[in-house]
């Protein structure tokens, strides 16, 4: 098997960027494609148990679908890299050393995902990559101090890379010039079906947590851990989508669905996706310590994505790997805050297979 790194224009930003897709592939194992438009995740074909090779991830064939009005109006950041910070931040505001930082409002009353213009929606730079077992990119963007409201200016870097096993993997590595918060995330949006006109539903999901964080009606974490035990959220032992998003759960309902972060036991191998009709399976691992899990609750087939289907609620899962939501709002959370001359650095892997 070999592995190979190309690329294409992919179109253009309404502000006029040429947008470059590059596309990382071990032949007839794994092929993923990303832009440089948000550092964005936009294609993974993987084989079923035949070896029937098809794209898992919504998105868009061209940037024309990123910009549409259709998607923008109803925006989910379709395998976008999120920052600076993933999830909503309560109250809209934040403190570092006595002072006050209020962000601005992009999803209703909530600063989410970053704010109005995060970094899924800048250009990157890039820098492509070829070693003897592995292919990649990195993304570079300079988030200047006062972006959205945040402190600082940040350095970030993203690298996807693809080795000559079909490991997936990607890298952040952040830092700033003086005191901030940080906690990014991708947003990709699984179906290992391959058929976006399906629901997750039937997909069995596996996750080794004890316990998750409950939210407000507000959609902002409370600050306690409940356990999973004999609630919706207990995926401890392989169970399929439908069963635990079927059952009475007060915290599904303030969410629509499922759309909540899962305290991780472990790093290695910490959640599994698979898909019986196709026989597809996800395997994670991530140096985070929550993994936000949302079965696209809000997706309402309003706007036109690959193959000309119209996407509807459940039509994908997001594996969100990241810190708390909240939790510089959170004194008992991982901290997100980020000091001059320190280092952050993130790492998740996906591992595919077919059975």
């Amino acid at each position: 098997m070999s592995l190979s790194l190309s690329s294409k224009k992919f179109g253009k930003t309404p502000s006029g960027d040429e947008v470059t897709l590059f596309t990382l592939s071990l032949n007839k194992k794994v092929s993923l494609s990303v832009m440089d438009y948000g550092a964005t995740w936009t294609h993974l074909f993987i084989p079923d148990r035949n070896g029937k090779m098809e794209d898992v991830l919504l998105g868009f064939d061209s940037m024309k679908g990123y910009t549409d009005p259709e998607y923008l109006d109803n925006y989910c950041y379709l395998g976008s890299t999120v920052g600076r910070i993933a999830g909503r931040i309560g109250g809209n505001k934040f403190e570092l050393d006595g002072k006050i930082y209020r962000l601005p409002l992009n999803a209703g009353t909530s600063h989410l995902h970053g704010g109005i213009r995060g970094w899924d929606r800048k250009m990157w730079s890039v820098e492509p990559f070829e070693t003897d077992d592995s292919v990649g990119i990195t993304f570079y963007y300079k988030s200047p101090d006062g972006e959205e409201n945040y402190p600082g200016t940040i350095d970030i870097w993203v690298t996807y890379t693809l080795d000559a096993t079909g490991l997936v993997e990607i890298k952040y590595k952040a830092i700033s010039d003086q005191k901030t918060i940080i906690n990014p995330t991708n947003h990709a949006y699984f179906n290992l079906s391959g058929k976006f006109d399906q629901s997750i539903e039937d997909h069995v999901f596996w996750v080794n947590a004890d316990s998750f964080l409950p939210m407000d009606e507000n959609s902002i974490p409370t600050g306690a851990l409940l356990p999973v035990d004999g609630s919706a959220f207990d995926f401890r032992t392989p169970t399929r989508l439908s069963k635990n998003l079927g059952l009475h759960d007060p915290q599904l309902e303030v969410a629509g669905g499922i759309d909540h972060c899962f305290v991780l036991n472990q790093s290695e191998d910490c959640a599994i996706l698979y898909h019986e009709g196709s026989g597809r399976e996800l395997i994670l691992s991530t140096t985070e310590p929550g993994l936000q899990v949302y079965t696209s609750n809000y997706m309402n087939a309003s706007f036109t994505g690959k193959h000309g289907i119209r996407p509807g609620k459940r039509a994908a899962i997001c594996l969100e790997t990241q810190h708390f939501p909240d939790s510089i709002n959170k004194p008992d959370f991982p901290s997100v805050v980020l000091m001059p001359g320190e280092i952050f650095d993130s790492r998740t892997q996906f591992r595919f297979r077919a059975e």
